[in-house]
């Protein structure tokens, strides 16, 4: 099979994680439409994901940030 010039271009670059080049060469074989489709699933998990670290900084620094007394 012939894959496009800029996707090996891409790979060859480097500037990409290296979980994400794996991630280009393993769907290669694979059905466009489901691969989108699961790429659209991991996408909304890592936002939830993203929504609760932030959440949990914000309640962590709220009920840590307390005056601190100088003597």
């Amino acid at each position: 099979m012939s894959y496009p010039t800029i996707e090996d271009t891409i790979l060859d670059d480097g500037r990409i994680s290296q979980w994400l080049a794996q991630q280009m060469l393993e769907t290669r074989n694979l059905d466009l439409a489901k691969t989108l489709a699961d790429v659209d699933k991991l996408k909304i998990i890592l936002n939830k994901r993203l929504d609760r670290v932030v959440k949990e900084r914000k309640t962590f620094k709220t009920q840590v940030d307390l005056n601190i007394i100088s003597f």
